[in-house]
This record gives structure tokens, sequence and C-alpha cells, in this order.
């Protein structure tokens, strides 16, 4: 018998009707297939790219729906007692990554004229926005200002020492800011004073200025009233709706927490007043 080689059965079977129906059925299906996966792959491209650029807007109609009205009302009703004040905001890692392109005004037509920092919290531990925010905030020649979370259990000069390694302050820059907002659990409040002084009197001896104090109204009316604070620059929290804070020698108030700004989409902003114009915000900047 003759032996039938596998080109013989090829030929014959291209020949066969069957063979062909099912040989350009999978080309068809081969080539549907892939224009299906090209297609998909383009569309999911396209709405990635889009995505990113409605996530902005998005987030930021999204935070006008959780912030109460009455603080909207009250923020209105403050800035339009201080328009001709510079008027700024403070950021952390909470807000996390910001397009700062977007970030130039407060209710669209207000500049944001300076922007705090969060550089470092205790004795280790440094923003993980830090050094990207500060890079992008010399490039907007926004005026700007570091500061540092006091942690109330932790060693003070520790504390100075983890800010002076992370913060490299230049002429134009605003001092440095010590904030204190809690009550310690391992230490007496007088052990607490005597940390603070430490940090101010070594953050002074590093950058030659005088540090900024932020803390809230209570603060420093009930448990550092008694510190002599009158060469340091106050900075004071009170969100109540008020003419001004209840501190009566005050360079900064953060009025609100609840603050929103185009760029930043991630969370609310704090909103402060400086109690004075730019051009006085300017004489407290490093020379």
């Amino acid at each position: 018998m003759k032996k039938r080689t596998k080109k013989t059965t090829k030929n014959q079977n291209l020949k066969n009707p069957s063979y062909k129906f099912y040989y350009w059925l999978t080309g068809i299906i081969l080539l549907l297939a892939l224009v299906f996966f090209f297609r998909t792959t383009f569309t999911m491209y396209y709405f990635i790219i889009k995505g990113k650029f409605e996530e902005r807007e998005y987030g930021y109609k999204n935070l006008e729906k959780l912030r109460p009205e009455s603080e909207a009302l009250k923020i209105h009703s403050i800035i339009n007692r201080y328009r001709s004040h510079a008027i700024g905001i403070d950021i952390s890692q909470h807000q996390g990554n910001i397009a700062w392109d977007s970030v130039k005004y407060i209710k669209n037509d207000i500049p944001i004229s300076f922007v705090f920092v969060r550089a470092t919290r205790g004795a280790y531990v440094q923003d993980a926005f830090f050094r990207k925010n500060w890079t992008n905030l010399k490039n907007k020649n926004l005026l700007r200002g570091a500061y540092h979370y006091y942690d109330v259990n932790r060693n003070s000069t520790d504390q100075a020492e983890n800010f002076i390694k992370t913060v490299t302050l230049e002429k134009g820059d605003l001092p440095p800011v010590l904030d204190i907002e809690e009550l310690p659990k391992n230490q007496s409040l007088e052990l607490l004073k005597k940390g603070i002084t430490n940090w101010l009197h070594l953050i002074e001896k590093q950058y030659q200025v005088k540090p900024i104090i932020y803390s809230n109204d209570a603060y420093f009316i009930h448990h550092i009233a008694d510190m002599d604070l009158t060469e340091y620059p106050i900075w004071v929290a009170n969100y109540n709706p008020r003419n001004s804070p209840k501190h009566s020698r005050w360079s900064f108030w953060q009025f609100s927490e609840k603050g929103i700004i185009k760029g930043i989409t991630s969370n609310f902003v704090d909103i402060n007043i400086f109690n004075g114009n730019t051009n006085q915000l300017e004489k407290l900047t490093i020379k």
C-alpha cells in the first residue's frame, strides 16, 4: 500500500469544503479577538487618562457636599471681613497628592499668599509628602513655612534634631513652626513647658529666627498661659464663628479646618489669616 504523506493529506484537506469553512472561521474568530483586545485596551487607557483629569473636579464637588452649609457661610463671612489681609493654607500628607498648578485661590478670587507644610512629627517621623510639597511651593513662588507636630511624650531635643535634619530654610521662607496641641501622659505639665522652651531655643539657634508657636485658644489660655512667649509670633486656632481669636496677640489665625481648594481633592484644608497684608507678611520671612 502506498504511504500517504503529510503534504498530500494537507492538500486534500484544503480541497475539503468542510475544512475550508473551519479554516476561515478560525481566522475570522482570531481577527475579531484581536480587534476586541485592542479596542478594549484603548478604551481602558482612554478612561484611565480621562479619569485622572476628572477625578480632581469630581473630588472637589464631593467635598462641597460633605461640608455643612453653616461652615461655608462662616468662611465666606470671615474672608470678606479680612479681604485686605494675607490669607493662606496649611497642609500635610493628609491632603495627599496635590495638583499644584490648580492651587491659586480661595473662593475663586482671593489669592493664596502663603502655605505652611508639615515637615516632621515627634522624634523620628517625617511627613510623607513634605519634600514634594516643599519643592512645588518654591517653584510656585508662594511664601512657604514648615512646621513640626510636637509629641508631648517624646524628648524635645530629639524632636528638634528631627526637624533640623529634615528642613532647610532659605531666604524668603517663613519662620519654622512648633505645633503643640496635646497634653502629656508620661510627664508633668511643667516638664512639658521645659521641653517646649528647649525645642524653641534649639530651633532658633539653628535658623537664627524666632519660631512661630501654633496652638488653639484653649491651650494658650489654660495650659501654657504662664510661659513667656512675648517674643514669638503666635498662630492660634479657633473655629468658632468669631471676629477674631481670643488670643490678644495673634499673627496668624486658623479659622476653619474645612476649606475647599481647587487642586486639593483628598481632604479639606485649614484656612488661615495673617494679621496684616502681604507686604507685612514678607517682613516676617527669613532675611
